[in-house]
């Protein structure tokens, strides 16, 4: 799978500390093998969140496509989904 970004998310993974970084990079390399705790966002055809821990990654993905489009990357008290 491919994965691609907007803009919100690549501000987001340069603004975190390392730790946080890392941690959101494993993530994403989970999310492009579509392992975890993965769940269809109601009311939104073809988007999806992405569980980790406290952090959600809120994601365009067409069944059968190869690319995943990464919308936002935030804490749970702060995504907008």
């Amino acid at each position: 799978m491919e994965l691609r970004f907007k803009k919100q998310p690549q501000k987001y993974l340069s603004n975190c500390d390392e730790a946080t970084r890392k941690k959101l990079y494993k993530a994403l390399d989970d999310l492009a093998q579509l392992k975890g705790d993965i769940k269809p966002l109601k009311g939104f055809a073809g988007r999806y969140r992405y569980k980790i821990n406290h952090y959600r990654i809120v994601f365009d993905w067409i069944k059968g496509d190869i690319i995943i489009t990464v919308i936002e990357i935030n804490t749970r008290t702060n995504i907008k989904y």
